[in-house]
């Protein structure tokens, strides 16, 4: 199975986080396609992943943080890329978001990127009836490497 995630750094700017940052809220993202729950996953993905990775306080509150970390997800795909009899046996899935980091305090942007792209691919099994046990754990992978890949974004100002 072959796994391919890309985060398209291109578009994004990101600066350095101020030292006076210590907490961030990351209120769950708006979700404006019709797959449920995907904001969920990926909200909970890069909140997994700051906590992690960084020594910030992780909230949902804004009014309670120093910054605030919103996305909207604007496309959702699943795209059968490999048939077998005529079957799609593997599928693309392809996510985009618009993401910001703003400083409340100032009100200034640390990151944006409004057209981050990210795909994961996945097989099923010739069976109809395992193609959605098979799509959640794909989206799990998603989420994960969308996270890993958004968080080392914004920590390293890339």
């Amino acid at each position: 199975m072959f796994s391919f995630s890309c985060g398209y750094r291109i578009a994004g700017k990101a600066s350095a986080i101020p030292s006076s940052i210590n907490s961030i809220a990351v209120p769950i993202f708006v979700n404006q396609t019709t797959k449920y729950r995907l904001e969920q996953r990926l909200t909970g993905a890069v909140v997994e992943e700051l906590i992690s990775r960084t020594n910030y306080q992780i909230t949902s509150d804004a009014r309670s943080s120093d910054a605030l970390l919103s996305g909207i997800v604007t496309e959702f795909n699943a795209t059968p890329v490999i048939f077998i009899n005529g079957v799609g046996s593997t599928f693309l899935i392809t996510v985009r978001l618009k993401l910001e980091l703003k400083e409340l305090r100032t009100n200034k942007v640390l990151f944006q990127n409004s057209n981050y792209f990210f795909r994961e691919e996945f097989q099923i099994s010739q069976e109809s009836e395992d193609f959605f046990p098979e799509e959640g754990p794909a989206l799990e992978r998603l989420s994960r490497s969308f996270s890993r890949d958004l968080v080392s974004t914004i920590l390293e100002s890339f």
